[in-house]
């Protein structure tokens, strides 16, 4: 019996946002499935959810919020914590293993980056902030994709 309650109330609620314009079912995102992939410069990413927006290419530019930290879980920034996301054109990231592994992303998707050393801050790191060598991680939300120059 509540489970056929559960049911009608959940069936009734679609159907009285039917005809809300702010319901768009479409345009969700979809939690995938997919095994990190590793690109010839050796930065991994895994797929968290597919957006269903444009996809990113070299040149366009992806409107990101993002946290990212060492590979021990220590966090070491977020756009999170100053509220808005920045953008980044793929291509010219602040770091450079960023370029791989946003390339492909889909607006409204959501990714897990993990940046080699030499393709984050190497060697140097960032005083006080990221060790010399550290290994970066991303978790990122392309907010938005928006072309740009090819």
């Amino acid at each position: 019996m509540r489970a056929r309650t559960a049911s009608a109330v959940t069936l009734g609620l679609a159907l009285s946002c039917a005809g809300c314009r702010s319901f768009d079912a479409s345009r969700r995102t979809t939690r995938v499935e997919t095994p990190s992939v590793r690109t010839t410069a050796g930065v991994m990413y895994e797929e968290l959810m597919r957006g269903q927006g444009p996809c990113a290419e070299t040149g366009d530019e992806v409107l990101l919020d993002y946290v990212v930290s060492l590979e021990n879980g220590t966090r070491v920034d977020s756009t999170l914590d100053r509220g808005v996301p920045v953008p980044v054109r793929i291509g010219e990231a602040f770091v450079r293993g960023l370029d791989d592994g946003l390339a492909g992303i889909c607006a409204e998707g959501r990714r897990r980056i993990t940046v080699p050393p030499e393709l984050a801050y190497g060697a140097e790191g960032v005083p006080g902030l990221v060790p010399p060598n550290a290994t970066l991680v991303f978790e990122v939300h392309a907010v938005e994709v928006r072309p740009g120059k090819r």
